[in-house]
């Protein structure tokens, strides 16, 4: 350290040194219950590797002390930018599970809400099946085919009203027609033979 002398006599080395607590470098020739420099009256600390390092930083090289200082603020820098990435990184994931906690209340109300409309159309379809039921009955009741009549046509049977025929002859074989009326002779009786 070329700067390093005692405040009073100059001297550079050789002798211990001390500091004043009012600021002054003085060796042990130059000690005295006061400051031989201002007067002051002040307590000594000796310059040596026992001091603290707080007291030892001092008597550092500025540039080591600088180098040392800039190297923790670059370190305290260092951790200052990776605590805020982390910071980022905790909130994007916190906003993730915010979002995926919404989705997942949204989708619960919709299976909700999808349940309900289940059992809602389940009871619909009930009446819905009874009615499609009773419809299908009918039709199948109305698509029955019809038997065949017996009777005779009103048609037919005026026609046989008007030629003479009744409608118990219109029903019996045609070998057991009896002639109609208007086609018989009248019966005569047997005439007598006469003798010439």
């Amino acid at each position: 350290m070329d700067w390093f002398h005692c405040n009073n006599c100059f001297l550079r080395k050789g002798k211990k040194f001390a500091v004043t607590s009012c600021g002054h470098i003085l060796c042990e020739s130059c000690i005295h219950p006061r400051c031989t420099v201002c007067q002051a009256t002040c307590n000594y600390l000796p310059i040596s590797d026992k001091m603290k390092p707080q007291e030892k930083m001092f008597f550092m090289d500025p540039v080591n002390l600088i180098q040392t200082r800039l190297e923790h603020i670059a370190q305290f820098q260092i951790a200052l930018f990776q605590k805020k990435q982390k910071e980022r990184v905790i909130a994007f994931h916190k906003q993730k599970c915010a979002e995926l906690e919404r989705r997942l209340k949204e989708i619960r109300e919709q299976c909700y809400q999808v349940s309900e409309l289940k059992k809602e159309n389940t009871e619909l379809k009930k009446p819905l099946s009874q009615w499609r039921s009773g419809d299908t009955m009918e039709r199948f009741r109305n698509s029955r085919p019809t038997p065949p009549e017996t009777a005779t046509p009103v048609s037919t049977l005026s026609s046989l009203h008007e030629h003479g025929f009744t409608p118990s002859s219109a029903s019996t074989p045609l070998s057991d027609h009896i002639t109609p009326n208007i086609f018989q002779f009248q019966l005569l009786s047997r005439p007598t033979l006469q003798s010439p």
